[in-house]
């Protein structure tokens, strides 16, 4: 179950998209995030390459509202199915991290994530993941990603 995998708090500029966002959505989030100064749902990463798996707009919306750092889940794609939700593209685990890293972004909604369980609720103040002096790295459920691992 996802609920036990340790939330990571992750430098947004280590973050690697896949596809574009839609600009309204992305600010709604922002709009919501900041009126509730709270991150309610962890993005999920591939765990090696930091692609993002589910979480593009609010990706862009940690992004508009300056944060240092994002809650996120990392997964590996033995974990995911993935499918496509456009026609005319490839959509495997392989074309997401070469996009990702390359930054040739699918259209927005072009892929789709299936989780075996639902994605946990944080619930994490906006003010830890602005300061990094603020993270609770004692915690043995919440670690902190500083750099992208080559491994």
């Amino acid at each position: 179950m996802l609920c036990s995998i340790p939330i990571h708090f992750v430098r947004i500029d280590l973050i690697r998209p896949n596809e574009r966002h839609h600009a309204e959505h992305a600010a709604t989030l922002a709009d919501t995030i900041m009126r509730e100064q709270l991150w309610r749902i962890p993005i999920t990463l591939e765990c090696n390459s930091l692609a993002v798996m589910d979480g593009h707009h609010r990706f862009e919306a940690a992004r508009r509202l300056k944060l240092n750092y994002v809650p996120c889940l990392l997964l590996d794609y033995d974990q995911v199915e993935v499918i496509a939700t456009r026609q005319g593209y490839v959509v495997t685990p392989e074309e997401i991290v070469r996009r990702a890293r390359s930054g040739d972004l699918y259209p927005p909604k072009t892929t789709r994530h299936r989780f075996p369980s639902p994605l946990p609720a944080c619930n994490i103040s906006l003010w830890l993941l602005q300061d990094q002096a603020a993270l609770p790295f004692s915690s043995p459920t919440v670690r902190a990603i500083d750099q992208i691992r080559t491994t």
